[in-house]
């Protein structure tokens, strides 16, 4: 394989309709040159918006097809769809090669995109698991989005087994794999917050160390659980948004508070409950990123919006029944007070950090 430089962003999609698949990779320009040949902007990966459309009109047409030469090398090696357990024979192409210099697309980060499609037929009466699996050498990581037949999105980790994306019958349909079922959205949120979501356990936390009771503790996350699915219904339904940029701080932020106040309040008050209601909003917002990722199409929203939100509830619940079991044996004794203060002092200044690390870094 030709050694290219390491990506840092690997996208693509999959289609599967009536015994045909169809799939998009999308890679960075500037990372298809050799180690030992590249033409490659100045303070590239360091500055990644040195390899935007400006560095692409200074390749000619033998740079354009290096490029194109190595990402099939690199796709051949890295990319690799199997259907029970053999290979399938991909056909290659470039659309965006109409021409030989083309004006290739940027992504956020101002790098420009070269896309490869690839697509191929299943022969019929071929049955068993249609997966995927990438080896990518510089241990990026890949987003795969699934157009159909059931729109979802999954984040596959390099160098990890084969991902199942669909299983094939001998009429060539698929069915729903454990990702595309409700159970696999609640899943997907479950693991949101356990073991993915931090932020979200120091905040359940939070609530948690400010009076382990029942009743409090009940008013706290009816209101947060009441918050945090509007909002994440709002954004994924495309209805209202906020910049990440803005609401990561803001997330931390309500870590913060909780953690602190907890320092000098020591039991539930009505206006806490106000309170956390608009800290689930933000919450919810934080949620709704992830599923907006997906950009599931219009008609396709309430299975993964119920299953996301289920997963993120018993999450919380899990959370919360941890915290009971850990301090169970000194909830009623002086121990718990020192337990619970230096708890919610770490809670506070974590979140401090973090919104510190979210505003400048």
């Amino acid at each position: 394989m030709v050694q290219a430089h390491s990506m840092k962003q690997v996208r693509s999609e999959i289609s599967l309709v009536e015994g045909k698949w169809e799939a998009s990779v999308w890679l960075e320009g500037w990372a298809l040159y050799p180690e030992d040949g590249a033409k490659i902007p100045p303070g590239t990966p360091g500055d990644p918006n040195t390899a935007g459309r400006e560095w692409l009109k200074t390749l000619d047409e033998a740079d354009h097809k290096v490029m194109r030469d190595t990402a099939l090398m690199f796709l051949d090696y890295t990319y690799r769809l199997t259907l029970d357990g053999k290979r399938l024979e991909a056909e290659y192409s470039f659309p965006d090669y109409t021409v030989p210099l083309p004006e290739l697309p940027e992504n956020e980060d101002g790098n420009v995109l070269m896309r490869i499609d690839l697509k191929g037929e299943i022969s019929q009466g071929t049955v068993g698991a249609f997966m995927l699996e990438w080896t990518d050498p510089e241990d990026e990581p890949m987003v795969l989005s699934i157009v159909k037949p059931e729109p979802r999105l999954l984040r596959i980790e390099p160098r990890t087994p084969a991902v199942e994306l669909f299983m094939i019958a001998a009429d060539g349909s698929s069915t729903e794999t454990e990702g595309t079922s409700l159970f696999g959205w609640i899943i997907h949120g479950f693991e949101h917050i356990l073991p993915k979501g931090l932020d979200h356990i120091l905040f359940i936390l939070g609530l948690f160390f400010l009076q382990p009771k029942a009743k409090p503790l009940l008013w706290q996350t009816t209101s947060f659980t009441l918050a945090h699915s509007i909002t994440l219904a709002l954004v994924v339904l495309g209805l209202f948004t906020v910049p990440s940029h803005i609401v990561e701080p803001m997330i931390a932020l309500s870590i913060a508070y909780v953690g602190l106040e907890n320092l000098w309040v020591k039991e539930l008050k009505p206006w806490r409950i106000g309170l956390v209601f608009g800290l689930g909003l933000l919450h919810g917002m934080g949620f709704a990123s992830v599923m907006k990722e997906m950009e599931i199409p219009e008609g396709a929203v309430l299975k993964p919006l119920i299953g996301f939100n289920l997963g993120v509830e018993i999450g919380q619940i899990t959370v919360l029944a941890s915290a009971f079991a850990a301090t169970f044996m000194i909830l009623k004794k002086p121990a718990f007070g020192i337990v619970r203060k230096a708890a919610s002092l770490l809670i506070g200044t974590t979140g401090l950090y973090w919104t510190v690390e979210r505003i400048w870094f």
